[in-house]
């Protein structure tokens, strides 16, 4: 019989065992390059000490000099603004035409649009804008809605009060931010900027024509509860007759006749209108279709980076420095050898 050493192996058989080494073998090779590469850096750093610090004290040195005297402090600040005639193109439109202006030297053309002195539009660095509600919620809403809506119709109810409180606040909102050099200008750029939007022909038109709607919805309203009220005195009238009647063989009173009318269905409609109203009213004094919902705050603190961050990071710039430096020193003198030998 054959021992199972002395088989000849099948070359189209895989060695699972192999290629486990082959792995193994490759794993601790690139280790010990990492490895090999560390010391290597290592050793070049202590072998160039002098070099390397003289070259970090001036990476330091010139980051100390740009954070000081160089770098231009600018701050940021936010407001939201919703409006329910405007959206995100027009928003970002305006927003693109406003920092067109404000990257012209000067600021004569970005100070005549906003209203704004020179000196107030020259320390103006850049605006942007972005909706505070983003598109996807409102689409993953909508959809919500829908899949409600298509529900069974004996939940139709149910589906009607719970669509009722899926409702998206501020959906119409946007964030408006601007970066200044001066955070003293904050207030007066706040001001010139909801003017800026409001007084724009596409919103201010809006906004009058749908006040003028209110306030004659709320005329209509108050006039049919007049009617209303007037209805119910005679309701209470005609009770009052029919409860004084001698000849009534009950004391009972049957609110709804023979054609279906119920009384208190003008009691009922009487409150929604009266809620209608009151809800016009909160409109015209919220005035919801255009309101700032959080304006600029001034802070003293100004974006970018600190001196702290800006000396860390010249000291690491000016570390590989270093090393890019012995490189490319090591790298001319590998060419210039190649170039006499040649």
């Amino acid at each position: 019989m054959e021992h199972p050493e002395n088989r000849q192996k099948n070359p189209e058989e895989f060695d699972l065992a192999q290629f486990f080494r082959w792995i193994q073998l490759g794993l601790n090779r690139f280790g010990n390059a990492i490895i090999y590469g560390i010391a290597s850096l290592r050793n070049l750093f202590f072998s160039n000490k002098l070099f390397f610090f003289i070259l970090i004290l001036i990476g330091l040195a010139l980051g100390t000099f740009y954070s000081l005297l160089l770098k231009k402090e600018f701050y940021k600040t936010t407001m939201i603004l919703s409006c329910d005639y405007l959206n995100n193109q027009i928003v970002e439109s305006n927003i693109a035409k406003l920092n067109q202006l404000s990257a012209e030297p000067g600021g004569e053309s970005l100070s005549e649009l906003l209203g704004i002195d020179a000196s107030t539009a020259s320390n103006i660095l850049r605006f942007e804008s972005k909706p505070f509600v983003s598109d996807r919620d409102i689409v993953e809403m909508e959809v919500l809605r829908e899949q409600l809506n298509n529900l069974a119709a004996d939940k139709r109810d149910l589906v009607q009060k719970v669509m009722a409180k899926l409702t998206i606040e501020n959906k119409n909102a946007y964030e408006i931010s601007v970066y200044v050099y001066n955070p003293d200008i904050v207030k007066p750029l706040e001001k010139a900027l909801i003017n800026y939007f409001a007084n724009s022909s596409y919103i201010k038109n809006r906004i009058e024509i749908n006040h003028i709607n209110l306030m004659n919805k709320k005329q209509k309203l108050k006039k049919e509860s007049q009617k209303l009220d007037s209805l119910k005195g005679l309701l209470f009238e005609n009770i009052e007759a029919l409860a004084r009647q001698p000849n009534r063989g009950s004391n009972s009173l049957v609110l709804k006749d023979e054609k279906g009318f119920n009384p208190l269905d003008v009691f009922k409609e009487d409150i929604l209108i009266n809620d209608e109203i009151l809800d016009i009213e909160k409109k015209l004094y919220i005035k919801a279709d255009f309101e700032v919902i959080e304006g600029f705050t001034t802070f003293k603190q100004p974006e970018g980076a600190s001196l702290p961050e800006v000396l860390f990071i010249s000291f690491w710039i000016s570390w590989l420095m270093g090393y890019l430096i012995i490189g490319a020193w090591k790298f001319d003198k590998l060419l210039a050898k190649y170039s006499t030998s040649a």
